[in-house]
């Protein structure tokens, strides 16, 4: 199966209302499928991949959730988060893989298969940046997330939204809304939550297991971030540093670090802010790209996706990212030129 988008030369006409029957097909065809992310996951791959490896399971397939990487500790309570596994077997074939806002194909875990093995590829994002790497491209840049996707998917193979795939999307749309704060909130967002909400899900409950259950290591790491504070150009510009020796002193991992870069955006006259996570020394024997990592996030005058793109990353106008290798002064000196001349 082969979508009619596949290498897209303007990735802006990605043609959802076309793609969304090709992925129900293909899901619906598949009896065991795998589904994965990009490394280092957030709320909304996790959340929209276990919704539907959720849904799958359900309806009788059988299903592999995939990804290398320490889950984010404020979404480990999904179902089926216990069942993701960090490795695959050299020889596991299946009937379909199902990729959920990873961007592009080198961001997967190395043993995501190969097309021998993996069936047919179904690529879910909502980023206007993605690649067409799938066979089938269900990409839709208006979704407030991925698990907007998913729950079409699931509501269009005829089946009812689960109180457990419900719990999923809810926590992809809650991510990638900033809990509906974000310009990303909309009216298909919001009907979309109310009937998560009728299906179960309590919004309280999932505030307290996202949002109000920190870690102290996670306190006492943001303490040492918010030090490295800098605003420069004329006060638009706000950065953070987070290294390898303050993520050792705390003993906490990267994902405890997310939401850290949302302290310098909400700075008055900021319009951009970008934080700059050292890269670990086992980058490389990881299988990861070696470099800075660089996230961004914008007030909304700045598209930050252009900033992410000039340094071979991606994202949304309001929050992008991008790894870039050099000495950190370097790496710096280039993202702040970029950024200046999206200001200017």
């Amino acid at each position: 199966m082969k979508a009619v988008n596949r290498e897209a030369k303007n990735p802006r006409d990605w043609k959802p209302a076309e793609n969304l029957p090709k992925a129900i097909a293909a899901l619906r065809d598949a009896k065991r499928i795998l589904f994965t992310m990009h490394r280092h996951p957030d709320g909304d791959e996790l959340g929209s991949a276990l919704a539907l490896a959720c849904a799958m399971k359900e309806l009788g397939k059988d299903v592999v959730v995939y990804n290398p990487d320490e889950l984010p500790y404020n979404f480990r309570f999904l179902p089926m988060a216990g069942a993701v596994v960090k490795s695959l077997g050299a020889e596991e074939r299946f009937d379909a893989t199902v990729a959920t806002d990873s961007g592009s194909a080198d961001r997967l875990g190395p043993e995501v298969p190969g097309p021998e093995r993996r069936g047919v590829m179904v690529n879910l994002d909502h980023h206007v940046t993605t690649h067409p790497f799938g066979d089938v491209n269900y990409v839709d840049p208006e979704a407030a997330a991925v698990g907007v996707l998913s729950y079409k998917i699931i509501r269009g193979l005829g089946h009812t939204v689960s109180r457990d795939a419900a719990q999923c999307i809810y926590a992809s749309i809650l991510a990638d809304t900033g809990s509906f704060r974000y310009s990303s909130t909309d009216p298909e967002s919001l009907r979309i939550a109310a009937e998560l909400v009728e299906a179960g899900v309590e919004p309280w409950e999932m505030t307290v297991q996202v949002y109000e259950q920190q870690p102290l290591a996670r306190m006492k790491l943001l303490a040492e971030v918010l030090s490295t504070l800098e605003v420069a150009e004329g006060g638009k510009l706000a950065t953070l540093t987070i290294t390898q020796a303050m993520i050792s002193r705390t003993g906490t991992t990267h994902d405890l670090t997310d939401g850290f870069i949302n302290h310098a955006r909400s700075i008055d006259g900021v319009e951009v802010a970008a934080s700059f996570t050292e890269p670990a020394p086992d980058a490389l024997a990881k299988g990861e790209k070696p470099g800075w990592r660089v996230s961004f996030r914008s007030r909304g005058r700045v598209d930050v996706s252009k900033v992410a793109q000039a340094f071979g990353g991606g994202g949304h106008k309001n929050a992008a990212g991008c790894t870039v290798d050099g000495p950190e002064a370097d790496v710096r000196s280039r993202i702040a030129a970029e950024i200046h001349k999206q200001l200017a």
